[in-house]
């Protein structure tokens, strides 16, 4: 009995993966204390951006990459904490394969690489969108290790992929995914876009 009840808590503690909802279609709600609404014009999306951090937009209509970083961002769009938003609309055309199809492709060997551990990987459908999820710990032998959170977000009926990645050193994760979840979770998007 102590076995069945443990084995359903670990269930529900590994299974509750909060980060993983996003809205879609919804008007902007309250800001949490500590954010603000960054929106994502072309995109005509809108990420929670914490105060004091940076917000920036690159690439090309078709393709634009949005980042929302505690520090600034470099010259080559480095940093050290803090999320990007890739966005690829008519992903067929641009990769040779459907939305959710390229999604899955891309996550399936995130976290495999050299110097890389995969941590956990979840996928889900909600409507027209499918969920590819991975967090993995990346240490490159000239580098600090960093924890990655990925997130791939294909809308099947519009072809668009939203390729999220939130990551932090390691040694910061802990106090940066307090942030960093909330940033993922009230991720709010246009699903006809």
């Amino acid at each position: 009995m102590l076995r069945f009840l443990f084995v359903c808590l670990l269930s529900g503690v590994l299974l509750a993966r909060p980060a993983q909802a996003q809205k879609y279609n919804v008007p902007l709600g309250p800001v949490p204390a500590g954010f603000s609404w960054q929106p994502l014009p072309a995109s005509k999306a809108a990420a929670l951006l914490p105060a004091g951090w940076y917000y920036r937009a690159a690439g090309e209509k078709g393709a634009p990459t949005y980042y929302l970083t505690k520090e600034e961002i470099g010259e080559n769009n480095e940093f050290q904490t803090g999320l990007s938003l890739q966005v690829v609309r008519k992903a067929k055309a641009q990769t040779g394969r459907p939305a959710p199809e390229y999604a899955e492709l891309l996550l399936l060997r995130t976290g495999f690489g050299a110097g890389q551990q995969q941590l956990e990987k979840t996928s889900v459908a909600d409507g027209p969108f499918y969920k590819r999820s991975v967090r993995y710990r990346d240490a490159p032998p000239e580098a600090e290790p960093r924890i990655v959170y990925q997130l791939a977000l294909a809308n099947a009926k519009t072809d668009t992929l939203y390729l999220l990645t939130f990551e932090s050193p390691e040694q910061d994760w802990a106090e940066a995914w307090k942030l960093g979840e909330v940033m993922v979770r009230e991720l709010v998007l246009d699903a006809r876009q």
